[in-house]
């Protein structure tokens, strides 16, 4: 990272020209002050990264400004110099924040050391922060989990087109982590000890998104008061992820695609081209073809984003890891929050497992945490632990509920039918899961009979059990309100 803004203080017009001039050769943006008022005027109006001041000032000294810089709250960095040097001044800086020393008359050699020092402190600062936020974010997160044959294809995928530096394109449901398989491939990638950026398309106001994209020049726009990188130049050597890729609007499209093509730009408001080598996942949540399709995404750049397409199957299509991704689930949450690992009853897991899961992966997740926070530690959980209103329940019966509320013969039709694909039409072990009696539901087939309800089967069946209970009479009452 280089410096985009240096103050140079000192009263001498020699060598406060002298070193401008030095710095300036080096492309670092630096202005000249002479006195401890100025200094602190330009530091409100604008940021700088770094400091470079004279012990004697006109109207005060180094001293009151790193005393001043910090009663304002600004964060940069200092170098001190001076011609009258004392160990003690020296502690007095340190202590006061000031970066390094400098004892006039010092070399040009000397001072460039100075300058490197400092633009290597701040790159361990940045290094070390982007760490930081990784940790979180990895802490926060659960790790990519799966075992279905669906995933196992896509990791293959992830695994092959990782060790290239081919644009991929990842297409899947909200909820279907494809933000965990683009880490995956940053991570997997010659480009893991490099930044991993992300951005978030959709979250960025259109006005706003060229800047985020590219940076801007200060005074670009109202409010650009400083020098800011963009996304491409902050994961310059890694990764960039352009997450909602579809919500680009059409005016940035043609941007983003001579990037994507030559690794070039302009910040907002410049002419200065940079270039960069990154590496570009895009995701979506949305068919882009048919965007293309109907004009809302130029061709062009779709083809250049999908030179790998992964396509990430919803949960609805690997309904067999939802049993284990909750005990996955159960696991890990149960460390974090530090409780035992729960028991779950099988009619919970049923519960569970033939849920629609319309948020895929993440509504599994937070449905799991939020039932092991809840849960006291008595007894297994249940259904309705994991929140599983009726309605939950009912969204994965009737997907369309929110249009046409179902009737109860609709419902009883629908658990019928489910009933009997389950048990592949054995009506004994379907009466079994229903909680009634063969003949119960022999009745109920006939009622359906020449409906909607394609249930008739040529199997003779034999009775169980002789005259029906007061349950099998009740048969599928529980549907109806208490």
């Amino acid at each position: 990272m280089s410096l985009q803004r240096v103050l140079v203080v000192d009263d001498d017009p020699a060598i406060r020209r002298m070193l401008v001039s030095r710095l300036q050769r080096q492309n670092i943006p630096t202005v000249g002050i002479a006195t401890m008022q100025q200094t602190l005027e330009e530091l409100r109006r604008e940021p700088a990264d770094l400091l470079i001041v004279d012990l004697q000032l006109p109207d005060g000294n180094g001293l009151e400004v790193l005393q001043a810089v910090k009663q304002l709250g600004i964060s940069v960095d200092v170098i001190m110099m001076t011609g009258f040097g004392t160990i003690e001044t020296a502690i007095e800086a340190m202590k006061l924040g000031a970066s390094n020393y400098l004892l006039k008359p010092f070399s040009l050699g000397q001072f460039e050391l100075a300058i490197n020092a400092v633009i290597e402190q701040r790159n361990l600062r940045d290094e070390n922060r982007t760490l930081k936020e990784r940790l979180a974010e990895e802490n926060n997160s659960t790790p990519l989990l799966y075992c279905s044959s669906e995933m196992e294809r896509v990791m293959g995928l992830v695994k092959r087109v990782a060790a290239t530096d081919a644009t991929v394109l990842i297409q899947g449901e909200s909820g279907t982590g494809k933000e965990l398989i683009s880490r995956a491939i940053h991570e997997n990638s010659a480009r893991a000890d490099k930044p991993y950026i992300k951005l978030n398309c959709a979250a960025v106001p259109d006005n706003l998104l060229e800047s985020e994209f590219f940076g801007h020049e200060r005074g670009a726009f109202t409010g650009a008061t400083s020098r800011r990188e963009g996304r491409f130049e902050q994961a310059n050597g890694g990764t960039l992820l352009l997450d909602e890729i579809s919500e680009i609007p059409p005016n940035l499209q043609s941007k983003l695609l001579r990037v994507l093509q030559e690794q070039e730009f302009e910040r907002v408001g410049g002419n200065r081209t940079l270039r960069v080598d990154v590496r570009i996942v895009a995701a979506t949540n949305r068919d882009l073809l048919q965007s293309v399709e109907k004009g809302e995404f130029r061709q062009d750049l779709y083809f250049r984003l999908n030179v790998v397409p992964i396509k990430i199957p919803s949960l609805r299509e690997r309904k067999g890891e939802v049993e284990y991704l909750v005990r996955e689930f159960l696991r890990y949450f149960a460390q974090k929050h530090g409780k035992p690992t729960p028991r779950i009853s099988p009619f919970a897991m049923e519960q569970l497992t033939s849920y629609n899961w319309p948020g895929n992966v993440r509504e599994l997740r937070n449905y799991t945490e939020r039932a092991l926070i809840l849960w006291e530690g008595i007894k297994d959980l249940e259904a309705t632990d994991f929140s599983l209103t009726p309605s939950a329940v009912d969204a994965g019966l009737f997907p369309d509920m929110n249009r046409e509320f179902p009737t109860i013969e609709q419902v009883e039709k629908r658990l019928i039918t489910l009933a009997l694909e389950k048990t592949g039409g054995q009506r004994t072990e379907a009466a079994r899961l229903l909680g009634i009696n063969v003949r119960t539901l022999r009745n109920k087939l006939h009622e359906y009979e020449g409906g909607e309800l394609p249930l008739k089967q040529k199997e003779e069946i034999r009775e169980e059990g002789g005259e029906e209970d007061q349950a099998s009479k009740n048969a599928l009452s529980f549907l109806l309100p208490k």
